[in-house]
């Protein structure tokens, strides 16, 4: 599962709590990028043009992100501090329904590849929904590979993925060591991973000194609130 550094951990917990407690459209807000690497674009709701994405970035329900050929990124979400870490040429939508101290998680992927590190959904379900297939976790660690003519690839890391079929209905649960190739032409399989099929990760932050979030005050004036810790 993942692991942060105690450093790191603080940081992003005092950032949940100034989240949560704002009064600032809270309810609205999803996620929290900790890290850029090369192109990575955003796409707000109801805007029509992408821009470049920083580090710090809020991420609302409705935004589109994606990475161009040499990027990547890292999104933690504000309730549970699950996981999304999102290789290159990936382009998916970030959605979330609040229901009280929970939050409903959904990624509409249509294309790329990312690892999900998904923290025990005590309340509302994290869906990761791609033309071809829907994957429902409840807590657990897995590679999702998305290519909209070919199908997707569910590697499991930890714990067990209900993958389903959208053409065919099928469903199967995806388990550690396992993957499950889901196909436009409706086939679902399930095998024994390869290991050289396995992405290569991407590296969280040894050490984070400041951290810039982004908000957005009553007016829609943007504002940069830093956090520096020694």
């Amino acid at each position: 599962m993942m692991k942060m550094t105690n450093k790191t951990a603080i940081l992003l917990s005092i950032f949940f709590l100034i989240v949560l407690s704002s009064s600032l459209t809270a309810a609205e807000r999803i996620a929290v990028v900790t890290k850029i690497k090369g192109s990575v674009e955003v796409k707000s709701a109801g805007e029509s043009s992408f821009n470049p994405l920083k580090k710090g970035y809020v991420l609302f329900d409705g935004d589109f992100v994606r990475t161009g050929s040499n990027g990547a990124l890292i999104i933690v979400y504000l309730d549970d501090k699950s996981m999304l870490k999102v290789k290159s040429n990936s382009n998916l939508e970030i959605r979330g329904t609040r229901s009280g101290a929970g939050l409903s998680k959904k990624v509409d992927m249509m294309a790329g590849t990312l690892k999900a590190n998904v923290s025990k959904q005590r309340k509302g379900d994290f869906v990761i929904s791609t033309p071809t297939s829907v994957a429902s976790v409840k807590g657990t660690e897995f590679w999702m590979i998305s290519d909209p003519l070919l199908g997707d690839k569910v590697i499991g890391i930890e714990g067990l993925v209900e993958l389903q079929n959208l053409i065919s209905g099928e469903v199967a649960n995806i388990g550690a060591d396992q993957t499950g190739s889901s196909t436009p032409n409706g086939t679902l399989t399930v095998n024994t991973t390869n290991p050289d099929d396995i992405p290569e990760d991407i590296e969280e932050e040894e050490e984070i000194h400041e951290l810039r979030i982004q908000l957005q005050d009553a007016d829609g004036q943007e504002k940069d609130l830093i956090i520096k810790f020694q």
